[in-house]
């Protein structure tokens, strides 16, 4: 009986002491549970290319850089010894194509024929000292990522020798601006013209010329003094010639949101007038209005408002017959 009891207390203590010992263990450190991996970012379908914007006139964007320069006259006065074109009428049409560094829109360059402006030209003599000229333009060629009106504007001119060495001229133009509104121009100056030798003549011109545009945002303006020349080869019988000149505007006073630069503009050209009745002409010109990255310096315009490149190639039918040398002599301007 009490050997029955004390093996019952000797199996009571091993139990508690292997209870105890299980106690003094530490427990065995939780494995970390692995958190789930994070889902990449669903990747965004690319969105359709959007063409450039161009640069916004509400930005103090503003061309019409020859607009009163541009020589809708009488083509044979670069080859002869006149001023002021003889008697009669002509009617003509010509291509310009415009080329820049800085095109309609960020780092778009116009190349040669992504521009051209399509231009039909009338000149009538009144008598033998008052010229009359008109042109009329459109656009025939535009960038695909551009959307401007096909009409491009016109203007109108007068010259009027007042001796045999001077005249006045005088000269409105107008048409759509770049984006949306209008521009309108005048121009007034003085011609001076000599004949030193038969194959040679030389013009100075100056004046002023006045710009305003009417555009959503506001309604900027300048007013621009002018001056430049021209040097003139040509054969003694008027047959061909070859020209060059550069015109220098100044800005005076001007619209606040406008920064206007002094503006530097060269030609070079060729006529040929052999056939009586026709003349081709050629005239290749830099433009410079502001410069780049300052939209301020520019104007919206595109005959002429930012710096560019010119090529024009134009076709004359004259309807003035010939000329006595009484009407050539009454018309010499300059002459030694």
């Amino acid at each position: 009986m009490v050997g029955m009891r004390s093996a019952a207390l000797t199996a009571a203590a091993l139990t508690l002491s292997a209870a105890a010992t299980a106690a003094a263990q530490p427990e065995p450190a939780a494995e970390p549970v692995p958190e789930p991996a994070a889902e990449p970012a669903p990747e965004l379908a690319a969105e359709p290319a959007v063409p450039p914007e161009r640069v916004s006139v509400d930005e103090a964007v503003p061309t019409v850089g020859r607009m009163m320069s541009a020589e809708i006259g009488d083509v044979r006065t670069n080859l002869s010894d006149w001023a002021v074109g003889p008697p009669g009428w002509d009617v003509g049409g010509e291509m310009v194509f415009i080329t820049s560094d800085l095109g309609l829109a960020e780092d778009r360059p116009l190349e040669m024929t992504d521009v051209g402006i399509l231009r039909a030209r009338l000149r009538y003599t009144a008598t033998r000292r008052i010229e009359l000229s008109a042109a009329v333009d459109a656009l025939a060629k535009q960038p695909a990522y551009t959307d401007e009106l096909a009409f491009q504007g016109g203007r109108g001119a007068m010259k009027i020798a007042v001796s045999r060495a001077w005249a006045l001229a005088a000269g409105v133009a107008g048409g759509p601006a770049l984006g949306d509104g209008q521009w309108g121009s005048a121009a007034t100056g003085v011609v001076y013209r000599k004949h030193p030798h038969e194959t040679l003549s030389f013009q100075l011109h100056g004046g002023a010329l006045a710009t305003a545009l009417r555009l959503p945002a506001d309604d900027p303006w300048l007013t621009e003094v002018t001056a430049g020349g021209r040097i003139m080869l040509h054969t003694p019988n008027g047959w061909f010639g070859a020209w060059a000149g550069a015109e220098l505007a100044f800005p005076v006073v001007h619209h606040e949101a406008l920064d206007p630069a002094t503006r530097l503009d060269v030609e070079l050209g060729m006529a040929y007038a052999v056939v009586d009745d026709w003349d081709l002409f050629v005239e290749a010109s830099i433009r410079d209005r502001g410069d780049a990255g300052l939209p301020a310096t520019q104007l919206p315009i595109l005959d002429g408002g930012f710096d560019q490149r010119q090529l024009i190639v134009g076709v004359v039918r004259r309807f003035d017959g010939k000329h006595d040398d009484g009407d050539r002599d009454a018309l010499l301007i300059g002459h030694r």
